[in-house]
Parts: structure tokens; sequence; C-alpha cells
């Protein structure tokens, strides 16, 4: 027998059975999940399956940020989109995981590479083209353009103009300070002529309209570059709201509106923002709130006072359109329109929980309010609020503070106590010059005041100094010729006679004499008071004929001014006898 032959099967038997069992033990393995035994010194099972549960519990928190809905569960790798991987990490291991699925016989690097190619020139192309089958290099730019062009409709050549004229150099008007003075100073003579007309046909409330506007003007005038600014800024922001708009509005319409804002007319803006809020859609209060500041720009405040009002009642919860209509309100003294606007936009800001410069300003807008409309207990407590917050924020001689100071003045001398407001205008008189220096337009209505008041304790002495600066502010910041430099001169005239200074006083009665005549000719009845005032001077000066002549010339303008009104209530009565 061949030992040989033997040993060998006996070898190869052993090998058989040696594989056979590592097999079943392998088999046995995977049909069964758990976990390892323990090694010596490691502790029970359980122990470890907490570890690694805890380990688990570390890797998702890694992966999953706090507050994140997705759940990372096993599923082939193209069923995970790319909204659930939460960064380009995540996007790469994806793409690994599905490139290892792929078969050798699916899509090749080089398909690859040319599929991104094809990808890219379809982003590129236009929506509505057709996708060319064809190798990317053969498309050229030049042939793009040409069939891109050639596509283009009347709407698209519209859209192209319109982006043109959006580029951040045009975005800013081109309105001129020069510019601007000039339409402020002819918008102030065509509403001189107006009030003129109003009251000589005895029409009050166009005349009480005219003249709100011609304080509003002058208020303009006299802080001219800041006025300028405001205005800008206005345009500006009318400009970006246009842009809200433009899907809105006709595109013709659109670049009209668009020209005006930029030009310095605001009446072609304004007319495509009442469109919109005659549509009454999304955008209607926006509108509103836009076209009563490019109206207030204008000084068209009444007209203003209407679309601030069609803001608030469109939208009430826009603290901007509430102060913009409670601040109007109160410039035409209509208070009791102010009042639940101021309340509303305090409450707003209130429960915001700051009690910041704004709401402070809120509050002091609120109380002044109040104060004017008679509810002075109402007003205290507003004022303590916003003035503490003010003096805390801003500091004590802060321009704000030296306001809040001259309403608190203005509204103790309405209530005729005198001698407590006189300190109190003082004290904010005080904090403005030091803020905006001694000369500046913004101390005219303050010099007024104290001027006036000073005039009425008799410190004519104070009076007269204060009038001075009065008239050489007026005089630099309205001009030599302006109406509201002759009112100035008179009070500083009546000044100087109180004090005896009669050669003085007759100065300036005659330089409000030629300014007055020059506005409103010689024959105006401003011009026969300032007469009579004059003649008095020269009966003290012992110039009898003179003072004769002047009074002579007075009564005469007063005679005609008369027989006009008597005419003019003649002609209307038989108007209404007619009708």
């Amino acid at each position: 027998m061949n030992y040989t032959l033997i040993a060998a099967i006996v070898v190869a038997l052993l090998i058989l059975c040696f594989f056979l069992l590592r097999k079943s033990s392998k088999n046995e393995k995977d049909s069964t999940i758990e976990a390892p035994p323990p090694s010596a010194g490691e502790g029970t099972g359980d122990e470890v399956v907490e570890e690694q549960d805890e380990s688990i519990e570390n890797i998702l928190e890694q992966e999953i940020e706090p507050g994140s809905e997705v759940e990372r569960t096993e599923t082939e790798p193209e069923e995970i989109t790319f909204e659930q991987a939460g960064d380009e990490e995540e996007t790469e291991i994806i793409s690994a995981a599905a490139d290892e699925e792929r078969t050798a016989g699916e899509v090749s690097e080089e398909q690859d590479e040319s599929i991104e190619d094809i990808l890219e020139q379809e982003i590129k192309a236009e929506p509505e083209e057709e996708q060319v089958e064809t190798e990317p290099e053969e498309i050229e730019s030049e042939s793009i353009s040409e069939s891109s062009q050639a596509k283009k409709g009347a709407d698209e050549i519209i859209e192209e103009v319109v982006a043109a004229a959006i580029d951040e150099e045009a975005s800013i008007p081109t309105l001129t300070i020069e510019i601007y003075e000039t339409r402020l100073r002819q918008k102030e003579k065509q509403q001189q002529k107006a009030l003129a007309a109003a009251i000589s046909e005895q029409d009050d409330i166009r005349r009480d309209h005219l003249q709100i506007e011609l304080v509003a003007i002058t208020d303009k005038l006299a802080l001219l570059s800041d006025s300028y600014n405001e205005d800008i800024q206005w345009r500006k922001e009318a400009l970006a709201a246009l842009e809200q708009f433009r899907e809105e509005v006709d595109p013709s319409e659109y670049v009209q509106a668009r020209e005006s804002l930029l030009s310095g007319e605001t009446e072609t803006a304004e007319q495509v923002f009442s469109t919109l809020i005659e549509k009454n859609g999304p955008f209607a209060a926006q509108a509103a709130f836009h076209s009563g500041r490019l109206a207030e720009g204008r000084v068209d405040l009444y007209l203003a006072m209407e679309r601030y009002r069609t803001a608030v009642d469109l939208d009430t919860e826009r603290c901007d359109y509430l102060r913009a209509a409670g601040v109007m309100a109160r410039k035409l003294y209509r208070y009791r329109d102010a009042t639940p606007w101021l309340e509303k936009l305090v409450q707003l800001l209130q429960e915001t929980g700051k009690d910041d410069v704004e709401l402070a300003l809120a509050r002091r807008e609120l109380g002044y309010i109040y104060a004017l409309n008679s509810q002075v207990k109402k007003a205290g407590p507003l004022y303590k609020q916003a003035m503490k917050a003010l003096s805390g924020t801003l500091g004590q001689d802060h321009l704000e503070m030296g306001l809040s100071w001259y309403q608190i003045a203005e509204l103790q001398e309405a209530k005729g106590q005198y001698e407590q407001a006189e300190p109190t205008y003082s004290t904010a008189l005080a904090i403005m010059e030091k803020q905006l220096g001694p000369e500046h337009p913004g101390l005219d209505h303050i010099l007024e005041k104290l001027a006036g008041l000073n005039a009425e304790i008799e410190e004519d002495d104070k009076a007269a100094a204060l009038y001075q600066r009065l008239c050489s502010i007026r005089e630099k910041s309205l001009g030599p010729t302006h109406p509201k430099l002759a009112m100035a001169l008179q009070h500083l005239a009546e000044a100087y006679r109180l004090q005896g200074r009669y050669d003085v006083s007759e100065q300036n009665y005659r330089q409000a004499l030629t300014i007055t005549e020059e506005n409103h000719g010689k024959d105006h009845p401003a011009v026969a008071a300032i007469l009579q005032e004059i003649a008095k001077l020269c009966i003290r000066q012992k110039r009898n004929d003179e003072a004769e002549s002047l009074q002579q010339r007075a009564t005469e303008i007063f005679q005609q001014s008369m027989q006009g009104r008597e005419e003019n209530l003649n002609e209307d009565d038989l108007n209404l006898q007619g009708k």
C-alpha cells in the first residue's frame, strides 16, 4: 500500500475539515448580534452596551445640529437629498458612497465631465432655448449672445432700459441745494400772493392754511442745509420704495416716476403712489406714507396730512407712519387727531422693552400734545420720563434737552407764568447756543419767544438785545428783503422806542417800511401801519409837519383798503342773490 498517498489524503481531509469548521463559526457570528464577551477587568456586557450607546449619541450630536429635524437612517445614498446634508463635507460623503455602488459598466469619468460641461452651458443659456447636443468646446460665446439678442422682445428691452437707470450713481437725486432754494423761494412768493388774495376775499380757512405753510417754508429756508438733506433723504427712501412697487406699476410709469424723483420734481412719483393707494393692495400703506413725505417736502402740508392718515389707517403697527401723522397733525393744530396716533406710538415702543431715545422723544411729543390740548396732568409724567431718559442717555447739554426746556417754557408762558417762563427759555437758549453757535438760524424761534416775553415784562434792554440778534440771523438766513425780517425790525424799533431811543427806532422802522413796500406794494395796509408808527416818532422829535404828512398817507391807504373790501362784499352779495 502506498503510505505516501494515504498520508496525502489524510492531510487533505484535515484541511477540508478545518475550512468547514471555520465557515460554520463565521455564519454563527453573522446570524447573531451580540456584544463580545468582556475581557478581564472590563465589567459586564450591559456596561459595555451603555458605553456604546453613549458613544453613538456623541456621534449623532456632532452630526446633527441642535434643533435639527433630520434623522440619520440607513438608506441608499441616492435617497439622501442635498437639503438633508448639513454641509459640504456631508455632501462629499454621500457622493463617495454613491460612487462605490456604481458598477463598472455605468457612467465613466469622461461621461461625468461631459455632463458637468453640459449643465454649465444650460445654466448660461436662456430658459426657453432648446439644448443642442454638441461638444461644449463648439459652443462659442458670440453665437450665444447673438441668439439671445434675437429672442429678446419689447418687454425685455424695457427691462434693460429700467435696469440701466438703476445704477449706483443714478440712485442719488441730482437736485442741487441751489435749485432747491430757488424752488422754495418761488413757492414762498406764490403762497404770499395766494395769502393776499385770501385775505382780500375774506377766505379765513384758506388764509389760515396758507399762513401755516408759509411758516413751514420760512423754517426750511432758515435751516436750508438741514431741510435740503432731509428732502434728499426722503427722495432716496421713495426711490427704494419704488423698487418694491416695480412689479405693481406700468414700466413706463415706473421710469417717469424714477426720473421725477431724481430730477427734483416729485408730483409724477406721487401720482404713481396714488395709483397704488387706490388699488388698496399690499403696498398701499407704504405708498401713502412715501407720498405724504414727498408732499411734505414740497410744503403741501394738507395733502401730506391726508396721505399720512391713509397710511396709519391701513397699517397701525408702523412707528414711522404714526410718528409722521402725529407730528403733522400737531403742526396743523389738529391736536385731537394727533393724540391717538402718538399714544399708539408710545405703546408700541414701550412693548419693545427698550427705554431708549426714540421712546423718550415719542413720550415728549405726546406730552406736548397733551399740554397743548389742556391735558396738563397727563403731560407732566411724560415730560419727566422723557427728560430723565434724554439727560441720562444724551447728556444735560444735548440739543434735545434744549428743545425740551423750550417746550416747557412755551407752556409756562401760555399759562401766564411769565416770571417762570423767562428763566426756562434762558436755559433752553444757553443749551442751543452751546450746540449750534450764537448766530445759528435754529435759534430763530427761541430768540423771538424770549425777546417777546422780555418786552411783556418790560425788560426792554434785554428785549432789544435779543431782537437785534434775531434781525441779524434773519437777514443772513432769509435775505435782506424777507417779510419776517421786516417783522423783527418792527419789534426791535418798538423796543428802542420804549427805551426812548427814537432815532434808532425810526431807522429800524424805515428799514422795515422799505422791505414791506417791496413785498406788498406801497398801498398795502401793512405799509400804512408802519407809516403811523414813524409819524408817532416824528411827533416825539418835534417834526410835526413830517408826522402829519405820514399820517395822511397812512389814512388814505386805510381808506382805499376799506373801500376795496366793501366793493368785494357788495359783489359777493350780488353773486349770492343771483344764485
